[in-house]
């Protein structure tokens, strides 16, 4: 795995488990071997939480993801009441600024979110074959 230390949130909690059979691509193991060595604190999972069978629920994939950037052009091919009811919803989740700081590309997009969107897009009747405005491929460190 070809991670930068730097890239890792400060709140990432670090899992110590030796004998897990997912540790080697698990970002929480990747955490405890690469944790900075003049930090004197580290977060760590309770390994009475952690599973040594495969099926740990705190397992967080170290494979790049597929980020979405922005939305903008979704109005423009959407009836003015199904961009409504989409937008709606979406604030519902999001919140205001946050939905249109998302809109714009300011918020990128984990694939939890784009989910959410398509589900949305879905409901609400739009065509099938809109799309986000740009992609990029990163490490999702929240597991989403």
């Amino acid at each position: 795995m070809d991670i930068d230390r730097h890239t890792m949130p400060s709140y990432f909690s670090a899992c110590i488990s030796s004998t897990c059979p997912k540790r080697e691509h698990c970002l929480h193991a990747w955490a405890w071997q690469h944790r900075d060595p003049k930090s004197w604190l580290v977060d760590v999972i309770n390994p009475d939480y952690t599973s040594e069978d495969g099926n740990c629920s705190y397992y967080c994939d170290d494979q790049p993801q597929r980020y979405a950037r922005g939305f903008e052009n979704f109005q423009k091919r959407m009836y003015p009441d199904q961009y409504k009811s989409f937008m709606y919803a979406c604030i519902a989740r999001f919140g205001r600024n946050p939905y249109f700081m998302r809109r714009r590309g300011e918020i990128s997009l984990p694939p939890s979110e784009q989910a959410f969107i398509r589900q949305v897009l879905k409901r609400v009747g739009a065509p099938d074959d809109l799309d986000f405005d740009a992609y990029e491929d990163r490490i999702n460190w929240d597991g989403k």
